[in-house]
């Protein structure tokens, strides 16, 4: 086989040879036969340019005429080259380059005639011209360029004819002795084939039925020993594969339990880290939509006074004063806006931050009922305490603690008539301290309930009723959760509402009676 094997190797290497060889004639013959071609059309083309100028006494397009010119002296070097490769593939002995040479002479000789003619048709001397050309004619140059292209062209389609037939003879000769190769290949690899495969059926059978054993998952099955050497080391690798394999499972499987039981383990982390992660990105996102949402209006105001105070004619100092001090109300209103926002945030992250020390209810709600009192008085509105006799403490945050109350009276106030009747009432039992702010206002609905501490929700009464934030109650609810205790409303439309918030009594944060 490798003896056969490399005789067609080397058959088609030297056919290839061959044939290279014959293509590169024929590609090189092309080139003489074209560019005898376009020699012969352009030195036509240049004897009619030439009589065409002097029968009509002028020269009509010059670039033509120049470019012809060029295209002629192109051609004869185009030719030259190509006569120059045809020579040394052949080894010629040059004789080509005669005639050539001599073709080339009549064509400068055409050229210059040319030339002549042009310079006398441009000095306006058409007798001249006339003349030079009844000399061009008298010499026999065209008949003489004629002959030579005729004999060059013969030449050259002789050389391209005899390359073509040897190119189909060597395709012929090579289509012939193929077919006889590749039939002895076939018979010899036939022959050897079934040679090796008496000798190797067995092993490849073993070898085969261990396969099937192991991908049936039959990892205990052993190959037994093999005549050839090569299948006999495959045999052993099967067999050590296969002992390798039983133990892996083995330790995977435990390893799989352990895995489980870890992942399980970490996949429960995870849903709580998840779960945190949730609620911090929530809080974030509300919050920033809290401060772009309540803070386009204080802002929107300080920029239009300051806009106004910066426009027009020059103001006195009360006008600046007054404008400064609006600038200063919103700035103010702007910054307990981000205080309460900031406090609703850390609460809602778990981290409020609380000043934390024994504080007396009764005082705290007295001392917010005087800051309204007034305000209630220009609303004839009466201001009920009803506190007891006991002084009931508690472990917080007094200024936080005053704020959850005197938003619960500020929206008391907000939403009451002339005349009407507000109490606040404070008491306690076993388990928690209960501190309640009564109207008799506009009331609410049960809907209006449920949504009224949600971050700028207010009822629809309210917004017609009275202006405000929607914060305030968030604000309470955040602060009273962050003392562990709760806080509700509940009403009817027209009927008033009721907020009650409460403390635990015996807790981490104890009320102390």
């Amino acid at each position: 086989m490798l003896v056969i094997t490399l005789a067609l190797a080397w058959y088609f290497y030297d056919s290839v040879q061959w044939f290279e060889y014959d293509v590169e004639r024929i590609t090189i013959a092309n080139s003489v036969l074209n560019g005898h071609r376009i020699l012969s059309s352009q030195a036509a083309q240049k004897i009619s340019l030439i009589e065409d100028s002097v029968t009509n006494e002028g020269i009509g397009d010059l670039a033509r005429w120049h470019d012809n010119i060029q295209v002629l002296r192109t051609s004869i070097i185009e030719i030259r080259q190509a006569l120059a490769e045809q020579n040394e593939l052949r080894n010629a002995d040059g004789g080509t380059m005669d005639d050539l040479n001599e073709m080339e002479n009549l064509v400068e000789a055409i050229i210059a005639s040319g030339e002549r003619i042009e310079a006398a048709l441009e000095d306006q001397r058409p007798e001249d011209a006339r003349t030079e050309l009844e000399q061009f004619r008298s010499a026999g140059t065209e008949e003489m360029f004629n002959e030579l292209m005729l004999e060059a062209l013969a030449t050259s389609r002789k050389k391209l004819d005899e390359a073509n037939t040897e190119t189909i003879s060597l395709a012929h000769y090579i289509t012939g002795v193929l077919p006889l190769f590749m039939l002895t290949l076939a018979g010899l690899t036939a022959i050897i084939a079934w040679l090796f495969s008496r000798s190797l059926t067995r092993s490849v059978n073993e070898l085969h039925h261990g396969a099937e054993a192991f991908s049936n998952d039959d990892l205990n099955h052993r190959i037994p020993e093999l005549h050839e050497r090569e299948f006999e080391r495959l045999g052993m690798a099967f067999n050590t594969m296969a002992r390798q394999l039983a133990e892996h499972r083995a330790a995977m499987r435990d390893s799989n339990i352990r895995l489980e039981a870890i992942v399980e383990e970490r996949t429960r982390a995870l849903k709580s880290s998840n779960e945190t992660l949730g609620r911090v990105d929530e809080n974030r996102r509300k919050l920033l939509a809290d401060i772009s949402h309540e803070f386009r209006t204080p802002l929107t105001v300080i920029r239009g006074e300051s806009e106004i105070a910066l426009r027009g004619k020059v103001k006195t100092k009360a006008e600046y004063q007054e404008t400064l001090a609006r600038i200063m109300e919103q700035a103010d209103q702007t910054t307990r806006l981000v205080d309460d926002l900031l406090f609703i945030a850390r609460a809602d992250a778990g981290e409020p931050r609380l000043k934390v020390r024994l504080v007396s209810l009764n005082s705290l709600l007295a001392a917010t009922c005087t800051d309204f009192s007034a305000r209630a008085e220009e609303n004839e509105i009466v201001i009920r305490q009803e506190f007891g006799d006991r002084d009931i403490k508690v472990m917080g945050d007094a200024g936080r603690l005053r704020q959850v109350f005197s938003i619960l009276v500020d929206n008391a106030l907000r939403y009451s008539a002339p005349r009407q009747t507000i109490t606040v009432s404070l008491g306690i039992n076993e388990q928690e301290i209960m501190v309640k702010v009564k109207d008799m206002g506009i009331g609410l609905t049960e809907d209006e309930a449920r949504q009224a501490f949600q971050r700028f929700f207010r009822g629809g009464k309210a917004q017609s009723h009275a202006r405000g934030t929607g914060l305030g109650l968030p604000v309470a609810k955040a602060i009273v959760e962050a003392h562990k205790g709760g806080i509700t409303l509940v009403g009817k439309p027209g009927e008033g509402a009721l907020a009650t918030v409460t403390l635990p009594a015996e807790d981490k944060l104890k009320a102390v009676a």
